[in-house]
């Protein structure tokens, strides 16, 4: 039997992990989820180039030299841990401030929430079944080519 036929997976919504419930999401929470991730590079780029448009960061890259991209990667890097966190809030419905400030979570803490977050959202379940959805939509691709 497989995890998606379980019963004790359709009927576990929720997990504790360090002391926070991490539970099984509603679609809309997943939409956004996805929009935070969307919005991601945005904060990246506007951190990485601030005040520039793309025409400038793509003249700015062409010219770059080792101190240049130094100084690029600290800012990302400032950048990148900020958006991760607040990406997990949004999946795990843990709070920024606790993400950040709560001495149990950490970052292994972290790690189990996102770990617990899979689980609990059968997203291995989905994957499979898109990459079998995905096989099955190229097959039908390959097979109504015409022979004229």
């Amino acid at each position: 039997m497989n995890d998606w036929d379980s019963a004790a997976l359709s009927l576990r919504q929720s997990e504790t992990v360090r002391g926070y419930e991490i539970r099984r999401l509603p679609l809309g929470e997943y939409l956004r989820a996805l929009d935070a991730l969307r919005n991601a590079p945005k904060a990246l780029f506007a951190a990485c180039f601030p005040g520039e448009d793309a025409a400038q960061v793509l003249t700015r890259l062409s010219h770059i030299d080792a101190d240049g991209l130094g100084e690029l990667l600290l800012r990302a890097m400032t950048v990148v841990p900020g958006e991760a966190v607040r990406l997990v809030g949004v999946l795990t419905g843990v709070p920024e401030e606790r993400l950040l400030g709560d001495p149990q979570i950490g970052l292994d803490g972290m790690a189990q929430m996102l770990e617990a977050f899979w689980r609990i959202n059968g997203l291995g379940n989905f994957t499979q079944a898109a990459r079998r959805a995905a096989a099955a939509v190229r097959a039908g691709i390959g097979r109504t080519g015409s022979s004229g």
